[in-house]
Order: structure tokens, then C-alpha cells, then sequence
């Protein structure tokens, strides 16, 4: 087996991360060659997608397609009719039909797996914990000559991690400039990309152990060139300025203003204007004030998936456990007054300590916490720091174990 991907360094090694930020990041794609074809073993291999697959109750016509040289195969033609674990009439795989495409040369795409293995839970988390961002993993595995997709670009950032066989990925010139998952973007045509990927700007063979990383809107395609070939694309979402703006719209929401009509028909210009400028203007205010600002590292820090937690039987014996605390006190927020931050509650307000105003604001958004999370948000405050804060938070009941 691989060494296993625990760090972000682990996965883009040889190549150093100092490297990669300054010429590669969101400005340019990068195959980085493996050391060893071994590299990514412990993330998937043939016999862990067999695993995998055999786990029939999970999948669902959604999350396990089959494709055929760039066409869907219908739904009824490789599941059947099943019970899922809900207790819901529902389709599910069936394995003989599987098989049979697989031997006319479909491929597999499995999406979001990166749940359903250690290997793949680590190597998620690592592109997790360095890029402050959220990472989704699908499989792709195919076989000779046959293409699963046309030439396309992606809403997200790509890290291609080629666990076995070849595969040769083309590179195109065009790149569109931060394309996000709405209507605009996911749904052009052939047509469109045929226009926008610009001439081919780089062909890629890929091998056991390979990463390919693609910025985000840069077109490519992919066709496998050995008899079989499995790869995994983590699909990174970083929070972007839509997302900030979502929140500032919920935070103006509290100012009646923002909430009036506007004037009447028949108002002058000069009265639409000068309500249309207040908007403006409060949003503004709003958006550059302290308690705004404070509210953006909560929701960066926020900005990843759960994955599992559970050791057994170590969690559940006191002694092998570990402490989990939420929030007990319902409506509270942090306001800012004469400069300071406020922890604030129906029954009053507390000053808090500069120093600790982002990890109480962190606490106070997560709701729920347990001391590993905690200390991985701020990796910076020492464990004496940290243990006295949830002393304190629990000493006013703002928090208790759950």
C-alpha cells in the first residue's frame, strides 16, 4: 500500500506548496509526476472500488451513473427496483447488468465518495484543512479509447489524483474567469465550449500515483489509453463573493430601511434616487462596519464538510472519549459598541478580551463543537487558552456538554 495522504504537502509532493501557491494556484494547471506509483494506494485501488461498489444499499441512480462514449445509459437499463434505507420504493444497481456495460466499455462515475473509505476521508480533509475551502470527491473509471465527457470546464478547482491505469488529458488554452454553479454556467452547450476552449495548450499522460491540478473554468477532457483506468477528482469550492454578499444581505435585513417600499408611482426621480442611495449607502456602512468584518472569518472557518469522527470503542468509554459542547444560550450574537466586542443574550452582554473575539465567534456559529475541532480552527491558541475559554463559556452557562 501508499503512504497515506494526511497532509496537503502529502498529496502535491515532489513539489513543494511554497512552489505551488506562487506559480500554480488559480493561475495555471500543474501534472506533478509520482515518486512512486504506490503514491496514492492507500485512496483508492482496484480493490477498494470493488468495495465500495459491492456496497449496493448506498448508491442511488444519482450517485452511480454509467456513460458510454459521452451518453448517459438510461437508468432502467442498469438498476432495478429496490427498497433503500429510508423504506422508499427507489433504484439501485444491479450488479449482472453493470457488468455487462462495463464489458461493452462503459464507464463508472461514483459521485461523492469521499466519505466512504479512510484513504479518501484523509486525502478530502487535507485539501480541506489547507485550502480553507469545501472538497467533494466523484470517481471516474474507465476503460480504452471510450470518453465519458466531451471537452468542458468546471465551476470548482480540480485536483485529478490517478490511482491506476493511463489516461490522457487534454488541455486547452481557454479558461473562463470564475464561473460559478448556476444556470449561466452549467448549462451550455457543445456549441459554447467549442468557441471558449481555445487551441489545446497541453496533453498530459497520466499514471499510477499522478495529481493533475486544473483552475477552475480552464477546459479540458480526458480518454483513458489503457484497458482500465480509475481517477478521482476532488473538486474544491472556495467561499466566494457571493457568499459574503448572502450574508450582509441577511445582516441588513435587520435595518427597517432596508425593508421599506419603495416610493410610490408618480414620486419624482429625485425621490427614487435618494431611497435608492440610502440603500446604498446603509449597506455600505454595514458592510465595512467591525461586526460585519468579524463575521467573515467565522463563516471561512466554517466553510468545509463533516466526515466521520467515530473510533469505537475507545469514543465511548469515558476515558477514550472526547468532549463535545454546544451552545446553550439561543439568540446569542457579538455586537460591536465604542469599539468593543459584546457577547450578547436576551438577559444581557459581556465584554470580551480582543485576543479571543474570533474564537468566540467561531463557537457561537458552530453551535455545536468538540475540543479536536476546536483546536484545529485555531491551531494558534494554546491548549491552556483554549481549556480556559470553555471553562469560562461554561462558567456562564453559554455552553454545556452534550
Amino acid at each position: 500500500m501508499g503512504n497515506r495522504i494526511d497532509t496537503f504537502a502529502d498529496l502535491i509532493a515532489p513539489i513543494g506548496e511554497e512552489e505551488f501557491f506562487a506559480e500554480y494556484h488559480d493561475q495555471k494547471p500543474l501534472h506533478i509526476p509520482a515518486p512512486s506509483p504506490d503514491k496514492l494506494d492507500d485512496v483508492m485501488n482496484w480493490s477498494a472500488l470493488s468495495d465500495i461498489l459491492n456496497m449496493t444499499a448506498i448508491w442511488s441512480p444519482s450517485s452511480l451513473r454509467l456513460f458510454l462514449d459521452t451518453e448517459a445509459i438510461p437508468v432502467e437499463k442498469y438498476c432495478r427496483p429496490a427498497i433503500d434505507r429510508n423504506n422508499q420504493q427507489t433504484m439501485q444497481p444491479d450488479a449482472e447488468k453493470v457488468k455487462t456495460w462495463l464489458r461493452r466499455g462503459a464507464s463508472i462515475v461514483a459521485n461523492d465518495i469521499d466519505t466512504l473509505t479512510p484513504g479518501l476521508i484523509a486525502a478530502a480533509d487535507a485539501l480541506e484543512r489547507r485550502l480553507g475551502a469545501k472538497v467533494q470527491s466523484n470517481l471516474y473509471c474507465s476503460w480504452q479509447t471510450h470518453q465519458a465527457f466531451p471537452t468542458h470546464f468546471d465551476t470548482h478547482e480540480v485536483f485529478a489524483l490517478h490511482a491506476a491505469g493511463e489516461k490522457v488529458w487534454n488541455i486547452y488554452e481557454g479558461r473562463l474567469q470564475n464561473p460559478i454553479a448556476n444556470d449561466t454556467h452549467k448549462n451550455v452547450d457543445d456549441e459554447f465550449n467549442a468557441k471558449n476552449r481555445g487551441d489545446l495548450l497541453e496533453v498530459v499522460t497520466l499514471r499510477p500515483g499522478d495529481v493533475l491540478y486544473i483552475p477552475r473554468g480552464q477546459y479540458h477532457d480526458a480518454l483513458a489509453s489503457s484497458e482500465g483506468c480509475i481517477h478521482l477528482s476532488f473538486g474544491v469550492t472556495h467561499v466566494i463573493g457571493i457568499d459574503v454578499m448572502t450574508l450582509l444581505f441577511e445582516q441588513a435585513l435587520a435595518d427597517p430601511a432596508i425593508r421599506s417600499n419603495i416610493p410610490l408611482i408618480g414620486s419624482s426621480d429625485d425621490a427614487r434616487g435618494a431611497w435608492v442611495d440610502d440603500l446604498i449607502d446603509r449597506v455600505a456602512k454595514i458592510g465595512k462596519s467591525k461586526a460585519f468584518q468579524s463575521s467573515i472569518g467565522p463563516l471561512h472557518d466554517a466553510f468545509h464538510y463533516h466526515r466521520g469522527g467515530i473510533g469505537l470503542p475507545g469514543d465511548a468509554l469515558e476515558e477514550g472519549g472526547e468532549d463535545r459542547f454546544e451552545v446553550s444560550v439561543k439568540s446569542l450574537k457579538i455586537v460591536r459598541q465604542n469599539g468593543k466586542a459584546l457577547l450578547k443574550s436576551p438577559k444581557g452582554q459581556v465584554p470580551i478580551p480582543d485576543d479571543i473575539v474570533d474564537p468566540v465567534a467561531w463557537i457561537v456559529d458552530a453551535g455545536q463543537f468538540s475540543n479536536n475541532e476546536f483546536a484545529g480552527a485555531f491551531p494558534g491558541l494554546d491548549e491552556g487558552a483554549r481549556s480556559k475559554l470553555i471553562q469560562d463559556l461554561s462558567s456562564m452557562r453559554v455552553i454545556a456538554p452534550v
